[in-house]
């Protein structure tokens, strides 16, 4: 266990307050079994957090955040997997909306448990098209991927166009004066069935019609 302490304090800390246990494996140059079992050994000792099977935390860390956790998290759902927080989490960061969700959102390019429960944080994860992938860049933190405002805008109507009444009732949107909205416009331009751009169209419209109204009503 020490072995695994010094290199997990020395190299894999210092880069993120998240981790997986294979990290660990690979720079210990140990099994993962045997890597698991020092790293629950640290986590006994308080040193650590389990997030989850295989993910592990310093949540001591200045730059800890349960956003932090969800690179680890994609990682643990398989090699190569990609996403970003999205969806109300994001709009909720970028303050275009009021309310904080209780979970946080995660779209990815593959499937992944969809709801993990962890003692940090709740997490949703929500597949998208590979095309439709992107407009995403880390946070100030340097520790999660950070759908933009528009994207965010855009992650959200569309799965309230796809999923039905899951998203049909979205919280009041603000608009901020230099808003992108013209990439919300080019991200529906990119969805391929016609049918879906058209309810796409139909949302964003409403929703910047009553950003209109709240600036009316504020003036």
């Amino acid at each position: 266990m020490e072995k695994v302490a010094r290199v997990l304090w020395r190299e894999i800390l210092p880069a993120a307050p998240v981790f997986t246990t294979r990290e660990v494996a690979a720079a210990v140059r140990v099994g993962v079994a045997q890597a698991s079992r020092s790293l629950g050994g640290l986590a006994r000792a308080d040193l650590i957090t389990r997030v989850a099977r295989g993910v592990w935390a310093d949540v001591r860390d200045p730059r800890f955040s349960p956003y932090a956790a969800v690179p680890s998290l994609l990682a643990a759902a398989g090699p190569g997997a990609r996403g970003y927080v999205s969806l109300l989490s994001a709009l909720s960061l970028h303050g275009l909306i009021q309310q904080v969700p209780r979970v946080i959102h995660v779209v990815a390019d593959r499937r992944a448990r969809r709801t993990r429960r962890t003692p940090i944080g709740t997490y949703r994860f929500h597949v998208m098209r590979g095309t439709l992938l992107g407009g995403f860049a880390l946070d100030d933190s340097g520790t999660f991927g950070l759908a933009g405002p528009a994207k965010a805008l855009f992650d959200t109507l569309y799965y309230s166009a796809r999923k039905g009444k899951r998203y049909a009732r979205l919280p009041e949107v603000t608009l901020p004066v230099g808003f992108p909205a013209r990439e919300v416009t080019d991200w529906i331009a990119r969805v391929e069935s016609a049918p879906l751009r058209v309810a796409l169209s139909r949302r964003w419209s409403a929703v910047r019609a009553s950003a209109a109204r709240q600036r009316r009503s504020s003036e």
